[in-house]
């Protein structure tokens, strides 16, 4: 598994790249160190940084939810953008030109950001001991992490077996076999 792992974050590498970027500049934000240069790490680091673990339930938080947030609101509008245009319009070649290259490009780095919403398992289980477990329970910040948290820890083990790539490319296979 951990093989299609790394094919699956070689193929959305723009994606992979710029969520490791969020989470670099995230750990920069924090103070936390980073162990290892590179992005793209032929590994189960793969589109992560190595860093220190958070010792802050905000901290942990920010770690966990933030660089996938950044991935969604860029990844959202060029997938949209994309298929909107060449599915939904049924934008050709021959109507735009080199137009429709562009659409295609968004919809691949669209779909790459997507794949690579999740925090590594490991930063969404010390969020969890952090805010929910660890002494010192702030009831209305486990109230206000609750959603976030929840969709990051289940999507990280999601993602640590490529159920992402594997939902975005299946779907964009049938809606363009799908007539």
């Amino acid at each position: 598994m951990r093989i299609l792992y790394i094919i699956t974050k070689i193929l959305t590498f723009p994606g992979a790249y710029l969520r490791a970027f969020w989470e670099h500049l995230t750990c920069r934000i924090l103070k936390l160190p980073v162990e290892r240069d590179g992005y793209l790490h032929l590994d189960e680091t793969c589109g992560h940084v190595e860093h220190g673990m958070a010792s802050g339930k905000f901290a942990a938080f920010l770690i966990e939810t933030g660089p996938g947030f950044m991935n969604f609101i860029t990844g959202l509008p060029l997938f949209l953008c994309g298929m909107i245009q060449v599915r939904a319009l049924g934008v050709r070649y021959a109507d735009v030109g080199w137009l429709f290259f562009v659409y295609i490009a968004a919809l691949y780095v669209g779909a790459s950001l997507l794949c690579s919403l999740f925090p590594m398992v490991e930063d969404a289980l010390n969020a969890h001991f952090l805010i929910y477990q660890a002494p010192g329970k702030n009831p209305i910040g486990m109230l206000f992490a609750a959603i976030p948290h929840f969709i990051a820890l289940v999507g990280s083990y999601l993602e640590k077996f490529c159920v992402p790539f594997l939902l975005i490319a299946g779907g964009l296979i049938y809606s363009f076999l799908h007539v």
